[in-house]
């Protein structure tokens, strides 16, 4: 279970009609995976990094912005 529930947000369809799905959710720790994609024969993903809810906002591209403010106003509550 979530902690903070199972709602999410879709992004709007791209490259191709593909849509994203976003959940908010708590990770016990700090070690990040990046599994090779059966589909892909590669990695989906070939970075990431920690950063504070500021910067987080400014490295997001537009389409990822809806969800950055959605998402941060679940973990901060009205």
């Amino acid at each position: 279970m979530l902690r903070w529930g199972e709602e999410f947000r879709e992004t709007a369809p791209y490259a191709g009609g593909k849509t994203a799905r976003f959940y908010v959710a708590e990770s016990p720790g700090g070690t990040v995976e990046l599994p090779v994609s059966a589909a892909l024969g590669r990695p989906e993903h070939h970075e990431y990094r920690w950063v504070c809810r500021e910067e987080a906002g400014r490295l997001l591209p537009p389409r990822l912005q809806p969800i950055f403010i959605w998402a941060s106003s679940v973990v901060e509550g009205p």
